[in-house]
């Protein structure tokens, strides 16, 4: 778990990256697990997925979907899915996970009730894996999708939210959206051990020089370095597509310094201008522009 965090990819925003990691590194140094507080029972629970021959795999509600919020409108329900905190691919860093979230607006295509979805954001962003993916299923849902941002929407989840039909920030000032951008943290526990009388080798098998060379018990290299950062720009070029794809009205160039795809946060004033967002209000307001989206591909 812990090398999830400090070397994992993500698309999240640093400041809250670098938060997490310290937490981890202060607590391992104490002798504590980093991850103690997260119990057995609030891991990801097995769950059924019915089949058709007709319409293919769908899941079963009961995974947790019935009990999302739910707002009536005039088109039908609309369904209020919180995205609150740091995501990762299952739901282990105390929020829910982006196999969860796929999962919920799967059930949702199937629910003849609900006729709008409201992803309701508040966070640095998440693991780059499983974002692709879930970003692609929120593209791809039949029924409209609208994100509203209450405080931040840092990275992975602008990432998500640009893959809906509309983005609603709560205000001009205080709500931001933006760090469209990719990292990795490597920590080097070397100079540590060493003071706490622990060596520790690594010992690899002929024809496995590359084994697990970026950990945190030996030094960085100029060339390993080169090849993470190779790695990192791959996503961020995937990153950015998949914006431009969802957000088309941006101008921005990926090379802009200091632009939209620098990884700078833009509050709501400034996301409209860039064309980041589309409108300023409260969720109420999201609500009612997903009923109307939904009211209109009715007509």
């Amino acid at each position: 778990m812990l090398d999830r965090i400090i070397a994992a990819k993500w698309a999240l925003e640093p400041t809250y990256h670098n938060r997490l990691a310290l937490i981890a590194q202060r607590r391992l140094e104490h002798g504590l697990s980093p991850f103690d507080i997260i119990k057995a029972e609030d891991r990801k629970q097995p769950y059924i997925v019915e089949t058709s021959d007709e319409d293919g795999p769908k899941p079963k509600a009961g995974t947790g979907y019935e009990r999302l919020g739910r707002s009536a409108q005039k088109s039908g329900q609309v369904v209020v899915l919180p995205m609150i905190g740091a995501i990762s691919r299952y739901g282990d860093l105390c929020s829910w996970g982006a196999e969860d979230y796929a999962g919920w607006i799967m059930e949702f295509n199937q629910d003849s009730n609900a006729s709008a979805m409201v992803l309701e954001m508040n966070g640095p962003g998440g693991e780059v894996d499983g974002i692709e993916m879930l970003g692609e299923v929120i593209r791809q849902s039949e029924k409209p999708i609208v994100a509203y941002v209450a405080g931040w929407a840092a990275s992975a989840h602008y990432w998500l939210a640009s893959q809906c039909r509309e983005i609603v920030m709560e205000s001009e000032t205080t709500s931001s959206v933006g760090s469209i951008g990719v990292l990795a943290m490597h920590v080097d526990y070397s100079a540590f051990y060493e003071k706490e009388g622990v060596k520790v080798k690594i010992i690899r098998s002929e024809g496995s020089e590359n084994k697990a060379l970026f950990n945190s018990v030996e030094p960085l290299t100029p060339e390993l370095e080169a090849e993470v950062r190779a790695e990192l720009t791959v996503i961020r070029g995937t990153f950015i597509s998949n914006v431009l794809a969802g957000r088309p009205k941006i101008t921005d160039k990926a090379d802009t310094p200091g632009g939209v795809f620098s990884g700078k946060m833009f509050n709501g004033k400034q996301a409209l201008k860039n064309g980041l967002a589309d409108r300023i209000g409260y969720l109420g307001d999201a609500i009612y522009r997903a009923d109307l989206l939904a009211r209109k591909q009715a007509a």
